[in-house]
């Protein structure tokens, strides 16, 4: 994939690196169990860029930014019609963006809820109704993005313990990207999503 909006100033993608929640120690590349190597606990995703709203500015220009995301709403490539991946100068970046998974998620509507906002004691309060992604649920629009990092990475099967969204959400993108998945669920706890997961197969 090529990216075409070519007439907005683009900022560069932010250098993301993988440090150890437990030990701190920082990892170029994650394995398939996403552990520290060093000390065995979870990996978490930072910008060492962002430590500062100085470093931020300088990264990420907001006025560059904004008329690349509204230059991309035109786009006919699937990855800038994603609500996800458009904004991918605040993600983690692929080295190859034929990986992208996308099944266009996170193009949910906004609605304004004045019950609410009263309630509240705000003058207006809005909902993002992640309902309506493409699975049903909220976790495609992370989903999209682990999906794509292990195409790029070579896996041929993906897993979960899920009894419900996570187990739909995972299915659906593993077979859009050609990859087989596996859940894992607990006797007796089939979610209504879940049910999905049977009939998506690559």
């Amino acid at each position: 994939m090529t990216d075409q909006t070519a007439f907005a100033p683009k900022p560069q993608p932010s250098s993301s690196q993988l440090r150890c929640i437990g030990c701190g120690a920082i990892n170029d590349r994650v394995k398939q169990n996403f552990r520290c190597p060093t000390c065995g606990d979870l990996l978490e995703i930072v910008y060492p860029g962002w430590k500062s709203a100085e470093g931020i500015q300088a990264i990420l220009s907001p006025a560059a930014l904004k008329a690349l995301w509204r230059q991309r709403k035109t786009s006919s490539l699937a990855f800038d019609q994603s609500g996800v991946w458009r904004f991918r100068e605040l993600l983690p970046a692929l080295s190859d963006w034929q990986s992208v998974i996308s099944l266009r998620e996170g193009n949910t509507p906004i609605y304004e809820l004045p019950g609410c906002a009263r309630s509240a004691g705000m003058q207006r309060l809005y909902a993002k109704h992640q309902g309506m992604n493409p699975t049903g649920s909220f976790k495609d629009t992370g989903m999209t993005v682990a999906a794509s990092f292990a195409r790029q990475q070579g896996f041929r099967w993906v897993a979960c313990a899920s009894t419900g969204n996570t187990s739909a959400s995972m299915a659906a993108y593993a077979a859009r990207g050609a990859m087989r998945s596996l859940v894992l669920i607990p006797e007796g706890q089939i979610g209504e999503n879940c049910r999905k997961h049977w009939t998506m197969a690559p």
